[in-house]
């Protein structure tokens, strides 16, 4: 590789849609759109790809165009095991990669095996970008999709809009595209309303708005998302293990404010006082469960603490046998699930005071 201008672009991470999307936007700048595409796919030959691209990065460009060549889903780079005559074709590959001064090259995949010497040699000799889908850059892809719509997002947005589609990110670009819809002309920014308006519970079912409307203690507004809710018949027991999960957090939380374990100021709580609780009953590693607050996203866990302070533990006590309850009661009276539901919210309400 060329260490000092960089002609090699390298693009990996774990999710082979933000990569791919990462790639497209590195080729579209350094030709304009136009070069040469090599992709690689697994039901080809990848034998034949390979002598394709090597024979074209061998050979000079005689137009401006064609400078600039993608080698787009290069899976073999995370194959430990090639046959030997795949194997010097990709050494070949790399070769050419090296000799290729008239080109600028751009190599993305989403599978690497970071053992490799040929990894290694990309990553020190080439533009190197690392994309990932983790807590900070989930955040930062969703910011950036709805940057390319004209848009900005407030953060309570994003957070609520990851939660509802997990790490998926052509359902975060295709739930951007249709909130950028519904707020174009009217402003510039789309705000959570927006996104528990329009976008569904694609990991867990439809549960977000009950629950926030659950807790916000508004009983007009919860029995309106209890209708939306129901609207195609959904099984209520699901957002009963859903409101459960989320009173179990809070529980636990007021539990760790009262006793004194975690300070609070304003709307947020001490990350050091944190920490040192989850020392304190040996629970600081465990796999993410809402049975173990120490094992939950402290972002997360702040945008919670609101709810907290406007309930004491006892309530959510009462809560949580409240929930039982209306379990059983849905088991023998399966078709009355609406209004069990909506008993529940009163129920809950008035303990509340």
């Amino acid at each position: 590789m060329q260490d000092n201008n960089k002609s090699v672009t390298f693009v990996y991470g774990g999710d082979d849609f933000l990569v791919d999307r990462r790639a497209r936007v590195i080729f579209n700048s350094l030709g304009d759109g136009q070069g040469e595409i090599f992709t690689f796919d697994e039901a080809n030959d990848l034998s034949s790809g390979l002598g394709n691209a090597i024979s074209f990065l061998d050979t000079l460009s005689l137009f401006p165009e064609s400078q600039t060549v993608w080698l787009r889903s290069a899976y073999f780079l995370g194959e430990p095991s090639l046959p030997t005559d795949q194997k010097d074709l990709v050494l070949s590959l790399f070769e050419s990669i090296k000799s290729a001064h008239d080109k600028k090259v751009i190599i993305s995949t989403a599978k690497v095996d970071r053992r490799t010497k040929i990894f290694k040699d990309l990553t020190q000799s080439a533009a190197v970008e690392s994309i990932d889908i983790g807590s900070d850059a989930g955040p930062n892809a969703i910011e950036q999709f709805a940057n390319d719509n004209g848009m900005t997002m407030d953060p309570d947005a994003i957070q609520l809009l990851q939660s509802k589609c997990g790490n998926n990110a052509r359902l975060w670009e295709q739930e951007i595209n249709k909130l950028s819809a519904y707020a174009l002309g009217r402003k510039n920014a789309i705000a959570r309303d927006d996104v528990l308006a329009l976008t569904d519970d694609y990991d867990t079912g439809n549960f977000f708005e009950p629950i926030e409307k659950f807790f916000e203690s508004d009983l007009d507004e919860t029995f309106k998302s209890i209708d939306r809710y129901f609207f195609h018949g959904t099984d209520a027991r699901a957002l009963l293990s859903a409101l459960q999960s989320r009173n179990r957090t809070l529980i636990q939380l007021r539990t760790l404010m009262d006793s004194g374990h975690l300070k609070v100021f304003g709307h947020n709580f001490s990350k050091n006082d944190f920490i040192h609780a989850s020392k304190f009953f040996h629970m600081e590693s465990s796999p993410k469960t809402t049975f173990n607050v120490f094992s939950q996203n402290t972002w997360y866990l702040s945008k919670l603490i609101p709810l907290v302070l406007k309930y004491r533990l006892s309530n959510l006590l009462d809560f949580q046998t409240l929930f039982t309850a209306a379990f059983d009661e849905i088991t023998q009276y399966y078709q009355d699930q609406k209004s069990i539901i909506k008993g529940l919210a009163v129920k809950c309400y008035v303990v509340h005071g």
